[in-house]
């Protein structure tokens, strides 16, 4: 991830664009990219879109 988005994307971005606890709206990272990515390791490990979404969403928030 750190090679498709810069530093400052993976720090202040969601994965797609939700609320927050704080009730303010962190950017969504850029859909494209996203989605290309998920694409691929979704397929090169053969594991569902949905698996490999829950995973980047946890490595965005371990960044933080």
């Amino acid at each position: 991830m750190c090679r498709l988005f810069t530093p400052h994307q993976l720090v202040t971005c969601s994965m797609k664009g939700a609320t927050t606890t704080m009730g303010s709206p962190r950017p969504s990272l850029p859909t494209a990219e996203r989605n290309a990515i998920i694409d691929v390791i979704a397929k090169t490990f053969d594991k569902p879109l949905v698996d490999v979404e829950e995973k980047m969403r946890g490595c965005l928030r371990r960044l933080r």
